[in-house]
Formats: C-alpha cells, sequence, structure tokens
C-alpha cells in the first residue's frame, strides 16, 4: 500500500543528502513505525531538536493502539503516559495491550471541552508533559482550547485541510455526532495556528499526507522555520491525492472571527471516494 513509502523516506533521503540539507524542514524527517503516517518520525526529529522533558505523553482518539502518534514512545522508548479511547471494543484491545504495563495508562471515555482536565487529573498526568496527541474526527478544536491541566512541549493535532488556512473557522462545539466519512470535522489549520499562539505554542510543520499539524512550545528550538513559511498542504491521502467526500448537508462551521455560523467552500470533492477503511488514511485496526 502507498503508506509504506513512508518506511524508506529517512534512507532515501540520506543517501540524497536532503537530511544535512534540510535545515528548519521536516519532511525527509517522516517515517513510519507504529504511526499512520510519517508522524513518528516527524515527532522523534522534533524532540531531538527541542530535547525531551519528564518523557511523558497524552494521546486520546488511539484505538486498540496498535496504531498512533505515541505508541512507540510508548512500546519501544519506555515512556510513560496516558491512552484514551471512546469506543468499547478498542479500549478492550487497548487495555489488554497496557493493562500489565505500569507506566502507560488507559481510560475508557469519550473525551470533550467539559471533561477533558478532569480525565487528565484523574489518571495522575503530570502538569509538564512531552507531546500531546488529539484526533476525535470532531471537536478537536474546542477540546485543545479547553484543557488547562497540562502544558505540552509538542502537540500533534489533526486539522481539516479542505478548509482554507487563511480563514478561522471550526466545527462548532455542539456538533458531537458521529464522524460521517466526509469533511465535515475538525478545524482549519488558521484556527488551531491561533489557538497554539494563544497558548504559547507556534506551527512547526504540516505532514504530506495534509492530515496533521505538529506545533512546538515557544522557545525550546530556533531551528525550525517561521509558522508563516510551514506549508499549508493540500489535503494528499494516502500520498495520492485522495480527499475526503463533501459533506453531502453542507451543514454550518463556527467562524472564530465573526462568531457565528457560516457555511464555507472546502478543496474537496462532490462525490464519494472509494473507503479502504475507517478513513482514507487510515489503515483498519486489527
Amino acid at each position: 500500500m502507498l503508506p509504506d513509502r513512508y518506511v524508506s523516506f529517512p534512507l532515501l533521503a540520506e543517501r540524497h543528502g536532503a537530511l544535512e540539507a534540510a535545515s528548519g524542514d521536516l519532511t525527509p524527517y517522516e517515517a513510519r513505525c507504529f504511526s499512520q503516517n510519517g508522524e513518528d518520525g516527524v515527532i522523534a526529529e522534533l524532540l531531538r531538536r527541542c530535547g525531551s522533558g519528564p518523557r511523558w505523553f497524552v494521546e486520546f482518539g488511539v484505538g486498540a493502539g496498535n496504531e498512533g502518534n505515541c505508541v512507540l514512545l510508548a512500546d519501544m522508548l519506555g515512556w510513560s503516559g496516558l491512552f484514551m479511547e471512546a469506543d468499547p471494543a478498542q479500549f478492550g484491545g487497548l487495555q489488554r495491550k497496557y493493562g500489565n504495563v505500569e507506566r502507560v495508562r488507559t481510560v475508557q471515555a469519550t473525551v470533550g471541552p467539559e471533561n477533558i482536565d478532569e480525565l487528565l487529573g484523574a489518571a495522575g498526568v503530570p502538569r509538564e508533559i512531552d507531546v500531546l496527541s488529539i484526533d476525535v474526527d470532531g471537536i478537536d478544536y474546542w477540546i485543545w482550547d479547553a484543557i488547562e491541566a497540562v502544558e505540552p512541549r509538542i502537540v500533534v493535532v489533526e486539522y481539516n485541510s479542505a478548509l482554507d488556512p487563511t480563514r478561522r473557522v471550526t466545527k462548532p462545539k455542539d456538533a458531537r455526532e458521529k464522524w460521517d466519512e466526509t469533511d465535515y470535522f475538525g478545524a482549519s489549520l488558521g484556527a488551531l495556528s491561533s489557538l497554539a499562539e494563544r497558548k504559547g505554542l507556534r506551527l512547526a510543520y504540516t505532514d504530506l499526507s495534509g492530515a496533521n499539524a505538529f506545533f512546538v512550545r515557544e522557545g525550546l528550538t530556533t531551528g525550525l522555520p517561521a509558522p508563516d513559511e510551514v506549508e499549508a498542504r493540500a489535503p494528499n491521502y494516502h500520498l495520492s491525492g485522495l480527499r475526503l467526500a463533501r459533506d453531502p448537508q453542507d451543514r454550518p462551521w463556527w467562524d472564530l472571527d465573526a462568531e457565528r455560523l457560516v457555511r464555507v467552500e472546502r478543496d474537496s470533492p462532490p462525490s464519494v471516494p472509494p473507503q479502504r477503511s475507517r478513513r482514507p488514511w487510515r489503515r483498519r485496526r486489527r
């Protein structure tokens, strides 16, 4: 499958001399071991440049733990952390995998703005953590906005690359319906970048697939491009230009500047593409 290219990226980049020439650019560092796309490699390089603190992570929306942005940290590097998952069947697999691993805590919960800090506190998460990964297929912006219990050094959050990155729009806070595999999910890169800035972080990278944005706490490193130099990528799922289908209901978005519901144009096809899995860019969780 096309995502397997991620396994070869760092080797080929090194042979081409791209790793040495990349400077601030993180593209040649994309690599996948447990992540869905190239997140494993990007997180590793960000940690190398920024340094790690308590070696602690938090990730929610991780499924059964077969793949995720922090699985490498938990399984291979011995980090401590918290995984949260709402789906009972997926959580069963997550609990089986980490039930005997004391340094990794698992919680079954539907995460929302109203309970995220309480969940983090109940799980004993320290205030300073290294990596926070957010992927709930919906109101990601509002959950991140509500988090005050932890101060992450690096945040990885899914963004909606079909939305105009210069606009600050997001799925409304009260739109809690399950994701229907259309482009009605998440928030624009502009919305997440402004939220990050308010929380003391800066945009560092968006991955090749147009699925994830990476933010780093201000002051940790100067070896990154300026936020306005980070490419706002279009949807490129499976690295083949695949896009999600346009929402047939044309549901409204919340405009953070106008403070009202609006309807917006998206970079999405009107027809439904072939569905390979839970997401076009996500392998089926086993």
